[in-house]
């Protein structure tokens, strides 16, 4: 008898997904656009890849993480989730050869972030980079759609501990029951969720005219539309950094919440407001959601009221407070971009993706993973795994911000500091470093190395 072959199971998309298609299916939606949401990492080999080895543990991957499995497809005016049963992975090879290291860093990068099709293609995908007397290297690429920072962390310590045979004892999270168990607020606690935010969000102000706005252009509230990416990152010292972080701790802050609170203030104090709505990302609102690795990106705005001059102490401890009464009141439709909450909002002249702080990701999950110390260690720094020498290859590329303006942390020890991606259409060079330095001013920091790109 021959076992008839299994059917994709059919499910809904979640609320980020179908923000996604949304925005994937607009006229206004590029290329460029599209390859910002691939997330993709490049790891080097030497002294080459156990082929074999790779594919039964990508094999085991896929059927432990059904999102791993997951595409999309259009059904009349909505889309469904298609999730194929286990079946025999793919490996793309690609042999490059012995190139000089310039060509094969660029043709590695091309491989890693070229865009993916979001409709009706796999959503994941593994190339195997042939480098000559160089090494291998394994390429992941996997759609923002399916997976974020966290789950990425995830499925990097599950690759690794199926390649050396660990066990892996903590079940998966399937895309039904994220949908059925996590993706909205407890019911017994949906009313007071929603009354938090309405609080929160009350005479939710219009935008100011800061940026884009500024500049008489249209918000590009769906985040599409032609921008150009520009960035401007400050090194500081360490050791002002520790003070900071000492000063953070005595206000019941952490060290993000200080370097936000240096920029919202800067913001306030430069262009004269009294009080800015900014975006920040949260990942992971439920601990049952640790071993998750799918995509629970949630983007709650809040409200920062100016503290004045001489007042960062104060700061801190009042967007700490903030921080986490929001943490504590998710999940929520009020921390969801594109939805109807959200364009109420816009249609009453607020602008929610003005602005945005963002932590570095996945840091705790990191923290607490078995691999720890392999996953902080930087681009082109060696590790051991068994007969193998791993290094991260730098496959980033200038992209658009999904923001006008994004103020982003570098919690690195060695190196900590911060970075402003902005939008070159909505502000000026002289803007972002003007704004850098009023940060530095407000929390006492001595920048040790400024880049612009």
């Amino acid at each position: 008898m021959v076992a008839k072959p299994q059917k994709a199971a059919v499910h809904p998309v979640t609320t980020k997904q179908r923000f996604m298609l949304v925005r994937d299916a607009h006229p206004d939606c590029t290329d460029d656009t599209r390859a910002n949401w691939v997330i993709a990492t490049a790891t080097l080999v030497r002294p080459r890849v156990d082929f074999r080895r790779l594919r039964r543990a990508l094999q085991k991957l896929t059927e432990r993480h059904d999102m791993l499995r997951l595409r999309f497809e259009p059904v009349k005016r909505d889309w469904v989730a298609l999730i194929e049963p286990p079946g025999e992975v793919q490996i793309e090879q690609v042999d490059l050869g012995n190139l000089d290291d310039a060509a094969f860093r660029a043709a590695v990068t091309g491989i890693a972030t070229a865009p993916m099709p979001l409709v009706g293609h796999p959503l994941t995908e593994m190339v195997l980079v042939k480098g000559g007397a160089r090494g291998d290297v394994i390429v992941s690429r996997v759609h923002h759609a399916i997976t974020d920072g966290h789950g990425m962390i995830v499925l990097t310590e599950d690759l690794f501990k199926l390649l050396i045979g660990l066990p892996i004892l903590a079940p998966a999270i399937s895309h039904a029951d994220y949908i059925a168990r996590f993706q909205d607020p407890p019911p017994g606690r949906a009313a007071e969720i929603a009354a938090f935010w309405q609080k929160m969000h009350a005479d939710f102000p219009v935008a100011p005219s800061i940026g884009r706005k500024a500049k008489g252009l249209e918000p590009l509230v769906h985040n599409i539309g032609k921008t150009e990416p520009r960035s401007l990152s400050f090194g500081i010292d360490p050791r002002d950094f520790a003070r900071l972080t000492d000063r953070a701790g005595a206000n019941n802050a952490g060290i993000a919440t200080a370097l936000f609170s240096g920029f919202l203030e800067g913001l306030c104090q430069i262009y004269d407001e009294d009080q800015i709505m900014f975006i920040t990302h949260v990942s992971r609102t439920d601990p049952a959601l640790a071993n998750y690795a799918g995509d629970h990106t949630l983007d709650p705005v809040i409200r920062y009221r100016a503290a004045g001059a001489g007042q960062m102490d104060r700061a801190m401890k009042a967007l700490g407070g903030d921080f986490l009464a929001a943490l504590a009141h998710l999940p929520s439709e009020a921390a969801r971009r594109g939805n109807a909450y959200w364009q109420d909002r816009v249609a009453a002249g607020a602008y929610p993706g003005q602005f945005s702080c963002r932590q570095p990701d996945a840091t705790r999950r990191i923290d607490r993973s078995v691999f720890s110390e392999g996953l902080k260690t930087g681009y082109g720094e060696e590790q051991r795994l068994g007969p193998y020498t791993l290094s991260k290859l730098d496959v980033s590329v200038p992209r658009r911000s999904s923001f006008d303006l994004q103020f982003r942390i570098r919690n690195d020890p060695q190196a900590p500091g911060f970075e402003m991606g902005y939008d070159g259409i909505s502000y000026s060079a002289g803007e972002i470093r003007a704004l850098a330095d009023r940060v530095c001013e407000l929390l006492e920091l001595e920048p040790t190395a400024v880049a612009a790109a």
